[in-house]
């Protein structure tokens, strides 16, 4: 996870250091203040992170702010355009959904982090 509002180029030097100490716990937190996430990524990962990005806008927004989840159409009609079909659509609908709630939880902590800021 990257920190937000840091100058330019700040995050790679915190991640530069984090890597020449690694056992180093406080180091760790100031680059990685939520945690270290390290993963590889696989070829399969582009399909749902690129329907995701073409859909994400796809959803119904609050009068007040806060975002929906992508609605079931909106993921069934890109299945349905792609011949995702079958087992694989409840494979799609499932990791669709799955990286949807992640971005919800997210913007509603940053949205409740900008309410408590000011």
């Amino acid at each position: 996870m990257r920190r937000e509002g840091l100058p330019e180029g700040h995050q790679d030097w915190l991640e530069e250091i984090a890597e020449a100490y690694p056992d180093e716990e406080w180091v760790q937190r100031a680059a990685y203040p939520q945690g270290r996430i390290e993963f590889d990524a696989e070829v399969w990962h582009g399909l749902y992170w690129e329907a995701w990005d073409a859909l994400r806008f796809d959803r119904q927004y609050g009068a007040y702010g806060g975002q929906m989840p992508i609605p079931y159409q909106v993921i069934s009609a890109y299945a349905a355009d792609h011949n995702i079909v079958g087992d694989d659509l409840w494979l799609f609908r499932m990791f669709m959904t799955a990286i949807d709630a992640e971005w919800l939880k997210h913007v509603a902590e940053r949205e409740k982090g900008a309410k408590t800021d000011g």
